[in-house]
Parts: C-alpha cells; sequence; structure tokens
C-alpha cells in the first residue's frame, strides 16, 4: 500500500503515517492503532510488537485461523459456532458467548 492509501484507510494525511513509520517517539491514538491493524489485516499486538503469552506457542495455521475468524462479521462468526456445536455436541458449552 501506498502512504496514501494507508492515509485515506485511517483518516489521517500521508505526513502523518510518514512520520508514524519513521520517526521514533509517536504516539498515535488507540483508534489510529486500531485502524492501522484493520487496514493492514493484523491485530494491535502486531503493530505493537508485543505477543500475548498463549500465542507463543500457537502454530501459523492458529493465528490465520484466528485472524481470518476475527475478521468475520457477527453473523459469520455466530453461523460458524453453530456449525461447530454441530460438528462437535457437547464440547464448549460452558465457554463464554462473544
Amino acid at each position: 500500500m501506498t502512504l496514501q492509501q494507508v492515509a485515506d484507510a485511517v483518516g489521517c494525511t500521508r505526513g502523518y503515517i510518514w512520520e508514524l513509520e519513521m520517526k521514533d517517539g509517536q504516539r498515535p491514538s488507540a483508534e489510529r492503532v486500531f485502524l492501522l491493524a484493520k487496514t493492514f489485516g493484523v491485530t494491535v499486538e502486531d503493530l505493537m510488537e508485543e505477543t500475548p503469552r498463549e500465542a507463543h506457542e500457537a502454530k501459523p495455521e492458529d493465528v490465520a485461523f484466528f485472524r481470518e475468524y476475527a475478521g468475520m462479521t457477527d453473523e459469520e462468526k455466530e453461523r460458524y459456532r453453530q456449525a461447530l456445536k454441530l460438528m462437535f455436541p457437547g464440547r464448549g458449552e460452558g465457554d463464554a458467548k462473544s
């Protein structure tokens, strides 16, 4: 992506994106970090170079699977959960709902 494409997606100027990339000490808002992560199809943790403790042992295909799931609409996620219940009855009954 070009700087302009990223800036347009995030709602800021090309110069601002350049500064984030090139200058140390930049402190974008949480909203901007979220929009950047969404634009690039990564997590906020990926942008912040922080990996959750439980993700250290995750296989790359598991991380890719979760990212795909995270990008689904609420309706798609619900259909996915229903399909899993049909395939694996009795599993996850006490798990938290999203």
